[in-house]
């Protein structure tokens, strides 16, 4: 190995997780505007591609990812949902589903530990408990935010919790599927 590959090893890898954070961003974004028409509330895959970076990114790259792509839209680019028309920026955050985008750094983060930290069970099981894990934490934050603004309570799982479980357990469901499949390939 000559001194110039190996001054292009550290900016070959730089490169590479720049692009796996852009492109995660870039998912995120997409994901927040994929509609998905669902009963009792329409359905965005956010939350399938949040669970999905943790599964396969890790808890730090993970958890970047979603960070970066909360701190673009504190910065008023329009990556959220419904964002335009919508303003975009701190005010979006500081609303009602505020809770649930911090939420997200910490479904992604605690999906990504909990994948890592199940090693030598099989990926089914690992992909399944990741994604409760990271699924609880997005809940937690995003109800204990979303109280702030309608109470506690019923009226509180009436409007953030019980309409969303179904879509929440569907985008799981692909999330361990996915991942399953990607650590299955070539076994037979």
């Amino acid at each position: 190995m000559n001194l110039e590959s190996t001054q292009r090893q550290p900016i070959a890898s730089l490169t590479r997780e720049f692009a796996t954070i852009l492109i995660g961003t870039i998912l995120l974004t997409l994901s927040a505007k994929i509609v998905v028409p669902f009963y009792p509330v329409p359905m965005s895959t956010q939350s399938l591609a949040v669970l999905g970076l943790g599964l396969f990114l890790g808890p730090v790259r993970g958890g970047l990812v979603v960070a970066i792509y909360l701190l673009e839209g504190a910065l008023g680019l329009p990556v959220f949902a419904g964002t335009p028309p919508a303003p975009a920026g701190l005010v979006y955050i500081a609303g009602p589903t505020g809770g649930y985008l911090i939420g997200f750094a910490f479904a992604a983060a605690a999906a990504g530990w909990m994948i890592q930290k199940l090693r030598g069970f099989q990926p089914a099981f690992r992909a399944t408990v990741a994604v409760l894990f990271g699924s609880a934490l997005m809940y937690c934050a995003g109800l204990l935010w979303l109280g702030g603004f309608v109470g506690y309570g019923e009226k509180l799982l009436n409007v953030g919790l019980y309409p969303f479980l179904l879509g929440d357990m569907a985008k799981a469901a692909i999330a361990v599927v996915l991942y399953t499949g990607f650590h299955n390939r070539g076994r037979v």
